[in-house]
Parts: C-alpha cells; sequence; structure tokens
C-alpha cells in the first residue's frame, strides 16, 4: 500500500495545476498595462470568477483545452497592448494605454 495521502494529485495533474497558475499571474501582470482602474478591476474579476468556475474540472484533456483558450486570450491582451489597440472580452471594450 502507498504511503501517499489518498487524495495526492498525478505528477501530470501538478504540471496543469501548476500551468494555470502561471497563466492567471501572468494575466494579471498584463493587466498593468490597461489605464483605467475600473477597467482592471473588472477584467481582474472577470478572470478570478472564470479560474473559480473550472477549478473543478478533473479531466486532464478539459483542462488543456481551457489554459489554451486562456493563453490566447492573454497573447490577444499582450499583442495588442503592444500594438496600441483595444481588447475585447466577454463582449466589453477596453481600450490600452500604450504609454504605460
Amino acid at each position: 500500500m502507498s504511503k501517499l495521502p489518498r487524495h495526492t494529485m498525478s505528477l501530470k495533474r501538478f504540471m496543469l495545476r501548476t500551468e494555470a497558475i502561471k497563466l492567471y499571474r501572468n494575466i494579471l501582470r498584463q493587466l498593468q498595462h490597461l489605464p483605467d482602474k475600473n477597467q482592471r478591476a473588472e477584467i481582474r474579476e472577470w478572470a478570478r470568477q472564470d479560474f473559480e468556475t473550472h477549478r473543478h474540472h478533473e479531466d486532464e484533456e478539459t483542462i488543456k483545452r481551457l489554459i489554451m483558450q486562456g493563453k490566447q486570450q492573454l497573447e490577444e491582451l499582450e499583442r495588442n497592448h503592444q500594438e496600441g489597440k483595444w481588447i475585447v472580452i466577454d463582449g466589453h471594450r477596453y481600450d490600452v494605454d500604450t504609454s504605460l
């Protein structure tokens, strides 16, 4: 019998969890480039709720898909910031200030 606790996650699961946390932190870092504090707060809350909503998933393929979607949204945020454009998240448009 194994000496590991009953609910110990697998290495794969641990790596996916680490990747999700890294993605969340990168999203929060990128929000610093938004000029409006209200926009930052709104998107921060949206990201937090989205991560909380999907926290219960156990299927590794589902988790990988969600991480990939999050990375694509982060890349769009970064790309639009570099080009001095705006971003759209959940149907809301946000102007990105490139002077920061």
